[in-house]
């Protein structure tokens, strides 16, 4: 008998629903679609108090838990739903080196479904992640070459394509590479997804104090502009060739820029 004959009627439709906005999508791992749900379930996880690691008396403002991160996300949903702003994690980037577990074994590269399982892992954290966020929140998600592609194809299904905000990169690592075989790798990747992405302000992330030396200057009208440089305009090269120069308009009459020029992010021209 197919193992099929005991799911009911709307358990088999939406089965049948999924698989069609797999092959749209383009992106199907190995899984049993019932008992993965089955397990996004609301059942009751209760958490032990340690209160040698409390500090002062409740209600606390932060909390910390340690322990399965799938239990604690859980356990999470049903007090913290809809209400956290931003969510961070850094997931096992599954490169084989023994650095992704799943049910208890390590997941090396020779594993036929190394893939398939690192994508139902994720699948489930992600479900929950996305049900905590507030209507406004944002979620990162650290990756590196192994699984971009795929967690990108994941995270498009678990919070939308159009909730898509960024893909962040960020330098790991500043020299060469003399054990790579082919070409070094220097930066990995941060995804950026939105709840709703119509929602989300801009995010803008601290400037680096040593690169803000530089700008000196403040507009003292526009003050939300922040800190600016002036910079020349030209090149050494733009005197002697003409198609490198343009006329900008500036209070009714055309600047051409010269070496001398400078240029501030406010928009004023200096000679």
């Amino acid at each position: 008998m197919s193992k099929y004959a005991e799911y009911d009627k709307d358990t088999l439709i939406r089965l049948l629903e999924r698989r069609d906005a797999e092959r749209q999508l383009g992106l199907v791992w190995e899984r049993e679609e019932i008992d993965a749900d089955a397990a996004l379930n609301d059942d009751y996880v209760a958490f032990d108090l340690d209160p040698a690691l409390s500090h002062g008396a409740a209600p606390w403002q932060n909390l910390i838990i340690e322990g399965d991160n799938y239990d604690a996300l859980r356990a999470l949903r049903m007090t913290h739903a809809g209400k956290i702003r931003c969510i961070y994690i850094d997931p096992p980037y599954n490169t084989g080196n023994r650095d992704f577990v799943y049910n208890d074994r390590f997941v090396d590269k020779t594993h036929r479904f190394r893939h398939s399982l690192w994508l139902e892992f994720m699948y489930r954290r992600l479900v929950l992640a996305r049900d905590l966020l507030a209507d406004d929140g944002v979620i990162f998600v650290s990756i590196d070459d192994n699984e971009l592609f795929r967690l990108g194809m994941l995270m498009d299904r678990v919070f939308g394509e159009d909730n898509w905000i960024q893909t962040l990169i960020w330098k790991k690592s500043y020299g060469g590479g003399a054990k790579a075989k082919h070409v070094v790798g220097l930066h990995e990747y941060v995804l950026c997804f939105a709840r709703q992405k119509d929602l989300i302000e801009r995010i803008e992330l601290p400037p680096d104090p040593k690169v803000l030396k530089y700008y000196k200057f403040r507009d003292e009208k526009i003050e939300s502009r922040g800190p600016y440089r002036l910079q020349p305009l030209a090149t050494n090269s733009m005197d002697a060739r003409e198609n490198l120069r343009y006329p900008i308009p500036y209070q009714g009459e055309e600047v051409w820029p010269t070496k001398e020029t400078l240029i501030s992010p406010c928009g004023r021209s200096m000679t």
